[in-house]
């Protein structure tokens, strides 16, 4: 097993009743807000995002994919101010206070995602958080003669940003198709161990600076010091926690343009283990809409049935990848080829 889980059991055995036939069970969606989703997902309002504040100076912003936050925080830091930001996650005591507020009567079963423990400690203050939680949720459902059990499992989707919203996706996928706990389950962690992140950063320096906090060392001062004279720019793949470069490009369109005809190609082939493409920019959409080769990209998926999701950047994803950086993700086979 791949995915992290925490359970928060139920009530004592003796208070396992069955629920009344008028109750229908009600099921939630945490994401941490680094997680790229679509605004319609966002809308949900079965999905709650936990937020992430940022310090860069003496700014703070707060990432929760509110769109006027996102642009004060391009306005603010285009020249690459974040490479200094400090993101401030919830502690465990914050975690489980806002599980508590959030779901403790109104639900009864919470799968919480994040993104990748090896890189972020939120997955670790998610777990503890909601095994705080345990007691308080079960006072507060007694005491209202809630007799049906509460579970909230914690999920490490092991990807970032685009990667970690395609199993968030997927999952509300299977939800709404009314698939059982135990298959859900199964397929997210499935989706989780066969997503894979496509990271084109902008600028190498920024970007090594940035990786180098999260403990990532696939960008190396050597490469930062030619690529830059050179204009190169780097495809780095992330793949359950881990991160490592499989390609280079002379400039940012040939490497987007590269990327994107790399994921069409696998959507033409029919085999992505959920019907989700998501690319998500730390810059102006209209540059990103403007790449011929998206274009190709969306027509492929609109033959294949695919939703292609093309998305702001979390404040979180673009401090740590810098402006102009973007991410590609799909859950699909092993890759036979390099972007």
């Amino acid at each position: 097993m791949t995915a992290i889980e925490t359970g928060l059991a139920a009530a004592p055995a003796a208070a396992l009743a069955p629920a009344p036939s008028t109750h229908r069970a009600r099921t939630g969606i945490v994401i941490d807000a680094s997680v790229d989703v679509s605004a319609e997902f966002l809308a949900d309002p079965d999905v709650a995002v936990i937020p992430i504040p940022i310090r860069i100076g003496a700014s703070t912003y707060i990432d929760q994919h509110d769109p006027e936050a996102s642009a004060r925080y391009m306005r603010e830091n285009g020249n690459g101010e974040g490479v200094a930001g400090q993101s401030i996650p919830l502690d465990a005591a914050q975690m489980k206070n806002f599980f508590i507020e959030r779901f403790a009567l109104d639900y009864d079963s919470v799968y919480c995602l994040t993104i990748t423990s090896t890189r972020s400690p939120i997955h670790e203050a998610c777990s503890e958080g909601s095994a705080l939680a345990l007691h308080h949720i079960r006072g507060l459902r007694q005491a209202a003669e809630m007799r049906r059990p509460f579970q909230f499992r914690v999920i490490d989707t092991r990807n970032m940003f685009a990667g970690s919203g395609i199993a968030a996706m997927a999952l509300r996928d299977m939800l709404q198709a009314g698939m059982s706990p135990k298959d859900v389950r199964a397929e997210l962690l499935r989706i989780v161990d066969t997503t894979y992140t496509y990271y084109i950063p902008d600028d190498l320096g920024y970007a090594r600076t940035r990786s180098r906090v999260r403990g990532d060392r696939s960008i190396h001062l050597t490469s930062v010091l030619l690529g830059s004279a050179l204009d190169i720019k780097p495809i780095i793949r992330g793949y359950q926690g881990d991160t490592h470069p499989v390609s280079k490009y002379r400039g940012r369109a040939q490497a987007w343009g590269k990327l994107f005809r790399y994921a069409a190609r696998r959507v033409a082939e029919g085999q992505l283990h959920t019907p989700h493409v998501i690319v998500s920019y730390a810059g102006a959409m209209g540059e990103l809409h403007a790449t011929p080769e998206l274009g190709e990209l969306r027509q492929a998926c609109e033959r294949a049935g695919v939703s292609l999701h093309v998305l702001q950047m979390s404040i979180t994803g673009m401090m740590n990848i810098g402006p102009g950086g973007l991410t590609l993700a799909y859950a699909g086979p092993v890759p036979n080829e390099a972007p």
